[in-house]
């Protein structure tokens, strides 16, 4: 996802088509949760063998129904950190709706700044803190109404979660982008750039997006059970499909060694 789509996307976003900057936003969503997902999980387990358990840091964020549910599952700790010590120090929910809205934007600006002081750093968090405070808006607006909560259908969680899929994706754009400019014109190739010749595309990279988006959905439960059948076998089986899976890395990993996303902050 990220030698053969994103990254040479986000280093010349004029030379490739439309489709490919699309695919390109999607397979960084994919790649950075995947990416830093592992790298959290790695520290828990490294943990788990000295004694320590730590908490967990990520629970399926792409499937979530909101922007305020996405930073319930996305990157916990630093959710968490925020809520304490930015947040609730500012005054949270207490100081009326102007004041609270106020607080969502300043903590998510203040998060965005955490990463690097950039203005796209700063543009990802403010956008984060817009949709919070949008979403809150709402909720409030139509409590006041006296409006009863929508339904809980298939097709309206659905939605939710297509629409909050997409968002987080968009505010990526600027995370990821070299700069400010670049981004703008990454999301530019999307919407004029479906005449030009598409070469990036290729069914292995179809394949590793569509795992990734799908991985997002399995339950809960289904991946508990796997974790005790794979317990349960002999040593010998457990050997044979570590070593097949430790195959299957090597043979779809980039060449050298892959850095964490997450390093440079």
């Amino acid at each position: 996802l990220a030698s053969h789509s994103v990254d040479r996307v986000c280093a010349s976003p004029g030379l490739h088509s439309g489709p490919e900057a699309l695919l390109a936003i999607y397979a960084y969503a994919i790649q950075i949760y995947a990416d830093f997902s592992a790298y959290s999980d790695i520290a828990i387990g490294v943990a788990l063998l000295m004694g320590f358990k730590f908490p967990e840091n990520f629970n399926a964020p792409y499937t979530a129904l909101s922007i305020t549910d996405f930073w319930r599952r996305w990157h916990m700790s630093l959710s968490r950190w925020l809520r304490d010590y930015l947040y609730i120090p500012l005054g949270g929910s207490k100081g009326g709706r102007l004041l609270t809205y106020r607080n969502l934007m300043l903590t998510m600006l203040l998060g965005g700044l955490w990463h690097g002081a950039a203005w796209r750093f700063m543009l990802w968090g403010g956008l984060h803190g817009l949709w919070l405070a949008a979403e809150r808006a709402v909720v409030e607006s139509r409590r006041a109404r006296g409006l009863a909560p929508l339904p809980d259908t298939w097709w309206l969680r659905a939605l939710k979660r297509l629409g909050t899929f997409h968002l987080v994706c968009f505010a990526w754009v600027f995370f990821r982008a070299d700069s400010l400019n670049a981004a703008w014109a990454i999301l530019g190739r999307v919407f004029t750039g479906w005449g030009t010749a598409t070469t990036l595309l290729s069914p292995a990279l179809l394949i590793a997006l569509t795992v990734g988006l799908a991985a997002q959905y399995v339950p809960r439960g289904a991946v508990n059970r796997g974790l005790v059948g794979f317990s349960r076998l002999r040593p010998a089986f457990q050997g044979l499909v570590l070593a097949f899976t430790l195959m299957v890395i090597d043979a779809l990993g980039p060449e050298g060694v892959a850095a964490f996303i997450y390093f440079q902050f």
